[in-house]
């Protein structure tokens, strides 16, 4: 690992990441958890949902305009997306805590949302450098919408629409462990 170089890349990366989707994201969140509260309603669907958009946008945080032009530098692919998931998630985990206390009851804890972005990640990692942003950031959308709206009713398949809420942990190690797999690609 190339720490003075990566040190040297935080500024310019800190610069380059698009940070309107998760000010967004995290606003409405932030407006749709403050409601609920005042009107002394459960999250329900809305807030399942609201943590897979979070995550979602985690993983399109990979997406890097200029990793053409970077292929050159001594800095890894690998590390420069580690470098932007941290930058991000530096600021988008705290603001999903703070929605969670904000919401009325248990509301949705870190582990899915780790669950969630980890699997998207790990997509992120398999797939061509063309596309792997755009599809990885769906996976979270997918997976919590699946689970939303054929929970129960899948069957056999229930328990795997639902791993990243009743799992999180080791979603999130299986997850991890692909990207670890992956990382030479």
């Amino acid at each position: 690992m190339n720490t003075p170089a990566l040190r040297q890349a935080t500024l310019p990366t800190t610069r380059a990441i698009a940070w309107s989707p998760l000010l967004v994201v995290g606003g409405v969140l932030l407006a749709v958890a403050t409601a609920l509260r005042l009107l002394d309603s459960p999250p329900g669907s809305v807030l399942v949902l609201g943590a897979a958009t979070m995550a979602a946008v985690l993983v399109f945080s990979l997406r890097d305009p200029a990793a053409a032009l970077l292929a050159a530098v001594p800095i890894s692919r690998f590390q420069r997306r580690a470098l932007r998931l941290a930058l991000v998630a530096t600021v988008a985990l705290p603001l999903w805590l703070l929605v969670a206390d904000v919401l009325p009851g248990d509301g949705v804890a870190l582990g899915p949302l780790l669950a969630l972005a980890a699997s998207g990640v790990a997509v992120a990692t398999w797939l061509p450098v063309d596309r792997d942003t755009s599809v990885a950031a769906a996976v979270p959308l997918l997976w919590a919408s699946a689970a939303e709206l054929f929970g129960g009713s899948a069957g056999p398949a229930n328990d795997v629409l639902t791993w990243w809420q009743t799992d999180p942990w080791w979603v999130t190690a299986a997850a991890v462990t692909l990207v670890l797999l992956g990382r030479n690609r």
